[in-house]
């Protein structure tokens, strides 16, 4: 199995798909890797780079010494990933709470990022609907409920049965601290004022018209000159997994107009 271990010690698990234009896809808390199946159809166009942050799925886990270094730990790993497969200027695209990591290392490393690709992307939690989730699954992780927050997860990214065990499995796998550390920290997250640093740098956000609440964020994204948001038709949030097509068509569609 392909692992790259970052200077710190930890052992990262990732695949890779396809040739062409590197897209590394981050995945949020709990999840790993797998909830980027349907990205995979990706690889006629694209070299796609799918890993689990560590402390999930098939990566290792190595604590960070205090909250203020969690997202600085899991940059620095992402940084060795993309330093270790020779990734020249990647597009680095975030999914929902992953959307946080890609965000911040596209703001830590501007220069070494062709472009963004945020799916239910948000820069600050702006809504008592979402920081009430973050709550939710930090309350679940605390209390060693771990497999009720998967079970969650796993239905509602679903486009198969099978895949209901698949991402159930597969998050399970997660440490509980792992993701208990993103949790706490995403949910304080605040980028707002950082984002016209990304002025220059081609943007995609993308959200689901029914997606209300994390929609909303949109507004904060509005003032970047080089950033297109699209809507999706009577979809959610969960855009990878139920609206895959539309998702992979528009991300191929932007990437081709940059």
């Amino acid at each position: 199995m392909p692992y790259i271990d970052t200077p710190k010690g930890v052992r990262l698990y990732y695949e890779t798909y396809g040739q062409g234009r590197p897209i590394v896809f981050i995945h949020p808390p709990l999840t790993g890797h797998v909830i980027f199946k349907y990205q995979k159809k990706l690889d006629k166009n694209f070299q796609i780079i799918l890993y689990d942050l560590r402390g999930h799925g098939k990566s290792g886990y190595l604590p960070s010494q205090s909250e203020d270094r969690v997202f600085p730990d899991h940059l620095d790993d992402l940084k060795a990933l993309i330093e270790g497969l020779k990734l020249e200027n990647p597009v680095v695209a975030g999914y929902s709470a992953g959307g946080q990591l890609a965000l911040s290392y596209a703001l830590a490393y501007t220069e070494r990022v062709s472009a963004l690709v945020l799916s239910g992307g948000y820069p600050a939690i702006d809504s008592q609907l979402l920081a009430w989730e973050y709550q939710i699954g930090i309350i679940l992780i605390r209390t060693k409920k771990k497999n009720v927050l998967s079970n969650i997860l796993a239905k509602s990214h679903k486009v198969t049965e099978a895949d209901i065990k698949m991402l159930y499995t597969y998050a399970m796998k997660a440490n509980d601290d792992a993701v208990l550390d993103l949790y706490v920290t995403g949910k304080r997250y605040n980028a707002v004022e950082q984002l016209p640093r990304l002025n220059r740098l081609p943007t995609l956000i993308l959200y689901g018209t029914r997606d209300k609440f994390i929609s909303k964020h949109k507004k904060y994204f509005e003032i970047l000159t080089k950033t297109k948001i699209i809507f999706i038709d009577r979809a959610f949030h969960q855009l990878p997994t139920h609206q895959h097509e539309e998702f992979n068509q528009a991300l191929t569609q932007f990437l081709k107009e940059i």
